[in-house]
């Protein structure tokens, strides 16, 4: 407790301010979060909405998202999709290279700024159940320009 300095009582606040404060900044913290989350994101909706479309990718959980590494300024611009699989990326290359295939053809169709990305990078990831707890994952670079 503190006591202020003119009659020295301590200074209590009730437990019903305590808990809306609690309330409150909650509620402003999500609010943040999905602000932050809808601006760095909101770009690459329409790419991410045209994977989850394609029945072959409806269960993918797909993260589309874009730009230059930070503090990177010489770095290619990137157009980076991360998605899950329901098979070994690094045993199926063919299928690998056919998703990479769709995923341009998807992304030149969806996304009006496509002509600004130097590279697609794609990470693919597989949990594999119930028998090991780290996935198996696989990444592949192409150079768009």
């Amino acid at each position: 407790m503190t006591t202020s300095p003119d009659n020295k009582q301590p200074f209590q606040i009730s437990g019903k301010v305590v808990i809306l404060g609690m309330f409150a900044f909650a509620a402003c913290m999500t609010a943040l979060m999905w602000f932050y989350w809808k601006m760095n994101l909101a770009p690459f909706l329409p790419l991410q909405q045209a994977i989850v479309a394609n029945q072959e990718f409806a269960e993918s959980r797909p993260v589309v998202e874009g730009g230059r590494r930070k503090g990177q300024e010489d770095a290619p611009n990137t157009l980076r999709v991360t998605m899950k699989v329901d098979y070994d990326p690094n045993e199926n290359l063919g299928r690998i290279e056919k998703l990479e295939q769709t995923i341009l053809e998807l992304a030149k169709k969806s996304l009006p700024q496509f002509s600004e990305y130097d590279q697609l990078e794609l990470n693919v990831y597989w949990p594999k159940q119930e028998t090991e707890l780290t996935p198996i994952t696989a990444q592949r670079i192409t150079q768009l320009k």
